[in-house]
C-alpha cells in the first residue's frame, strides 16, 4: 500500500513536469527588438552677414558664401530656448550687417535651428571717442 502511494506520487510528479516542459516548449521565446539609437542631428556651421532679424518669429536671415559654388546665398536660421550665445546675450542684440557664426541643426520639420550664435567683434583697438566740445589729447613734450 505504501509502495503504491509512493509510485502514484512519483507518477504525478513526472506527469506534472512533463506538462510543464511541453507548455514551455510550445511558447515562443520573445527576443527584444533592436531599435536604432536615437541620435542627435548633425551640427552644421555657417558664417555670414546678418540681412534681417525678426524677433517675433525668432528668425535671422543670413547672407553667406556657399563654398561649393562660390556664390552668395541667404538662409533663415530659427532661434529657440536651447540656443546659446557668445559675445551677446539675446537675439535682440543682433542687428543687420553684423557678422555672426552659427552652429545649427536641421529639425525633423526641415527648419534650421540655431544651437549657438557667436557675434564677431571687430578686430583691432577701438579709436577713443571724442566728445564734440572736447579737444583731442595733446602730446607730452619730449624729455631731453
Amino acid at each position: 500500500m505504501k509502495r503504491e502511494k509512493v509510485f502514484i506520487f512519483i507518477l504525478l510528479i513526472v506527469i506534472f513536469m512533463g506538462l510543464n516542459l511541453s507548455l514551455s516548449l510550445g511558447q515562443e521565446l520573445k527576443v527584444p527588438e533592436k531599435t536604432a539609437p536615437v541620435s542627435e542631428p548633425e551640427v552644421q556651421w555657417l558664417w555670414g552677414e546678418v540681412v534681417s532679424v525678426d524677433s517675433n518669429a525668432k528668425q535671422i536671415t543670413i547672407k553667406y558664401l556657399d563654398y561649393d559654388t562660390y556664390q552668395d546665398k541667404e538662409t533663415a536660421i530659427n532661434v529657440d530656448e536651447q540656443t546659446t550665445y557668445e559675445n551677446l546675450t539675446s537675439l535682440e542684440e543682433i542687428k543687420p550687417q553684423d557678422t555672426i557664426s552659427v552652429d545649427y541643426i536641421i529639425s525633423l520639420e526641415g527648419k534650421n535651428l540655431a544651437r549657438n550664435i557667436s557675434l564677431e567683434k571687430p578686430e583691432g583697438p577701438e579709436a577713443p571717442q571724442i566728445e564734440p566740445n572736447e579737444e583731442p589729447p595733446k602730446e607730452a613734450p619730449a624729455i631731453r
